[in-house]
Parts: C-alpha cells; sequence; structure tokens
C-alpha cells in the first residue's frame, strides 16, 4: 500500500501544469475508475489547447497504470474540458471520453464495450451518459436491422422497409440530440452535440442554437469557432459574391479566384485521403470534357497538409485532374476552408461569369442537370 502510495503522489507530481494549475478559480477534480478486463494496463487522458480562435495549439497527457481495472486520478482545471481517455496499448482501439470538471468522476463499465462505458458524478458527464444510454440504444437497433438489410435484394419490398426503419433510427436520434440542446443550454454536453451537428443544420438554425447556450458553454472548446464559421457560411449563402483569395498551385505559382471570371466555375474542396472525393473524380473529369469547351472551369482546392504534399500530387495525376489545383497544405486550417465554411468534405461551390455564387454542394447527376440549364444544351 506505501509503495502504491508513492507512486502515485510521483505521478501526480509530473500532471501537466494546466491540469494542476494553482491559479485563481482552478477547480479540483478527482477520477474514480472501474473497468472490468482493463486489469494493469495504463490509462491516458489526453488534453487538447486551443488558442481564442479555435486553432489546435498543443495535447498535453496524463497517464497512469491501472491495478486490477482501478484507477485514480486527481488535479485541477479551469474550467470543463473534453477529453479523450486510451485504455492500454493504442493498437487496441480501446478509448472513451470524459468531461474534466470539478467534482468526483466515476468511470465504470468493460474494456471490451467502449460504448457502454458509464461516466458519472459531475453534471456534465451525467448529462452525456444519459444522452449516450439513449442513442447508444437506437444505434444497436440500427446495427441489427442493417445486418438483416445484407440478407435482402436491393429494391425489394423487405429491402425498402428496412432501409426506411434505419433511416427513421438516425432521425430520431438527430431529434433527441438537437432537443437535448435546446433543453439544456446550461450543459457542457450540449456542445459536443452542437459540435457533432453544426456542418448538417441550416445556418439560422445552428445560430440560434449557438446563442442559446450560456455564454461560459459558447466560451468552450467545442463550439470556440461556430460564430467564424456562421459568419463564413452567411458570406457564401447563394446569392453572394464568391470571396477572393489568393492560393498557390501545385507548380507553386500564385492564383486568384477572380482570374477565371467570366466563366461558370465549379470550387471544389477535396483532400487525396477523402474517399468520397476521389470517387467523385471520374464523374469531374466527365462534366470537365463535357462543358469546359462551352464556358465551364474547375478549381480544386485542397486540404490536405504539407506532410502529403507528394500524396496530394499524384493524386492529382492518377485521377487524371488536368483543371486548376490549388492548396495551401494547411490542413483544415486552411484559410480558404475557414474563408469558406468548410468542413467536412467533399463541399463545392457553383459560381456565374460574373462570380456570384449560384448554388453550393451540388454532385453527380445534380451538377450535370445544372450546367445543362446554364449553358442552355
Amino acid at each position: 500500500m506505501v509503495k502504491q502510495l508513492v507512486t502515485l503522489l510521483v505521478m501526480l507530481s509530473l500532471l501537466p501544469r494546466v491540469l494542476l494549475s494553482q491559479s485563481k478559480g482552478a477547480n479540483d477534480y478527482e477520477i474514480f475508475g472501474n473497468l472490468v478486463g482493463l486489469g494493469g494496463d495504463s490509462v491516458t487522458i489526453f488534453v487538447s489547447h486551443y488558442s481564442d480562435s479555435g486553432r489546435r495549439l498543443s495535447v498535453d497527457t496524463v497517464a497512469t497504470k491501472a491495478q486490477e481495472g482501478r484507477f485514480y486520478l486527481k488535479g485541477r482545471i479551469d474550467q470543463p474540458k473534453f477529453v479523450w481517455l486510451q485504455f492500454g496499448d493504442p493498437r487496441k482501439r480501446k478509448s472513451g471520453s470524459l468531461f474534466l470538471e470539478h467534482g468526483r468522476i466515476y468511470v465504470s463499465g468493460n474494456i471490451d464495450s467502449t460504448d457502454d462505458i458509464s461516466v458519472t458524478g459531475t453534471p456534465s458527464n451525467n448529462d452525456l451518459t444519459i444522452a449516450h444510454k439513449y442513442t447508444n440504444a437506437i444505434y444497436q437497433r440500427i446495427s441489427t436491422l442493417r445486418s438483416q438489410l445484407k440478407n435482402e435484394k436491393e429494391g425489394s419490398e423487405a429491402y425498402t422497409n428496412l432501409s426506411q426503419r434505419i433511416e427513421k433510427g438516425y432521425d430520431s436520434i438527430d431529434q433527441y440530440q438537437l432537443e437535448f440542446i435546446r433543453k439544456h443550454p446550461h450543459s457542457y454536453a450540449s456542445s459536443i452535440f452542437l459540435y457533432v451537428k453544426q456542418d448538417k443544420l441550416p445556418v439560422e438554425e445552428l445560430e440560434m442554437l449557438f446563442n442559446s447556450l450560456d455564454e461560459g458553454i459558447r466560451k468552450s472548446d467545442m463550439v470556440l469557432m461556430i460564430p467564424q464559421k456562421i459568419s463564413a457560411r452567411k458570406s457564401v449563402l447563394p446569392g453572394n459574391v464568391a470571396p477572393d483569395f489568393v492560393s498557390t498551385d501545385m507548380y507553386g505559382q500564385k492564383r486568384k479566384l477572380s482570374d477565371f471570371k467570366g466563366k461558370y466555375v465549379l470550387l471544389e474542396f477535396w483532400a487525396s485521403w477523402c474517399v468520397p472525393c476521389r470517387q467523385q473524380s471520374p464523374h469531374l473529369v466527365d462534366m470537365y470534357r463535357k462543358y469546359g469547351p462551352k464556358g465551364f472551369t474547375i478549381v480544386q482546392y485542397s486540404i490536405d497538409d504539407k506532410n502529403a504534399e507528394v500524396k496530394w500530387k499524384e493524386a492529382i495525376a492518377k485521377d487524371g485532374l488536368t483543371w486548376i489545383q490549388l492548396s495551401d497544405l494547411a490542413g483544415f486550417d486552411s484559410p480558404v476552408t475557414k474563408l469558406y465554411g468548410v468542413q467536412p468534405i467533399p463541399d463545392n461551390f457553383l459560381i456565374d461569369p460574373h462570380g456570384i455564387i449560384i448554388a453550393r454542394g451540388l454532385q453527380g447527376k445534380d451538377l450535370e442537370n445544372r450546367l445543362v440549364q446554364l449553358l442552355n444544351q
């Protein structure tokens, strides 16, 4: 017991200063864990730190060893923060999450069923665990329906019925989470749901939900960037002038979006690692071949980062993308991505010869039909 206590004290002395800060307003927290199957594996907490603009600056880690599935951590933190937990070897992909906040936090469950791990004891963790219990039950039903769907012939009545039930399940999850945000503006759990849903919501609804949150919640890491995204999304609504920008093409030359005025331009956001983006490449090639001579062009902007520059250029060559390719190689911190409020990808904007945005998110046949209409074919 004495040896265990000494080990614990040494471990706590190594915690990041942000967690053990003695600054005014800091709050104590304690984590009591008991996970079946964890044994003597490690438990690591990943704590991300962000700038005022929402850019991730660094990640601290706090680690300890469990004994017979039990572990304990304590420290201080200025305000609640959503953190990730890794159980054991990262290659085992056993992870969880919780809110690091004032009070006693209890983590329980089974390491072989991380989706069902319960985190209770503090307000935000209680809220999130209750919500997850509700939605996880629906996800399990959806999983069962998907298994049944594999045994049915596509287009059959049974297939259609199962597909509709699956869609209804996803809809019920969306409705529950949106209602949760409306009813719990004081809960940090609401920030998680709004973070996940922000790109799927109409900008007016997103703004309304964000503004309904308590001031402290609006300043939390998960939703800190939403005001900037709301502003960007409003600026690129159809009917507005497409914001001009300067970026670098694959040959290192500076190019401006306004250089392409006089043509219908598809500003397409993608990345070499994005499977849905790459799946659209054959269709874009076909559209460029058909309508390029008639006043249409494509400008693709990649959100690959610097480490993926070679893969970006390889993807361009492999997919036969012969139009203008731009990138600042800055990942999701790309200035153009933020300017247009883009995430997730693929995403695109169809712009007329005067630089006015006509539509957003046209894919496949919808894009071709619009081009046919615009070019009077």
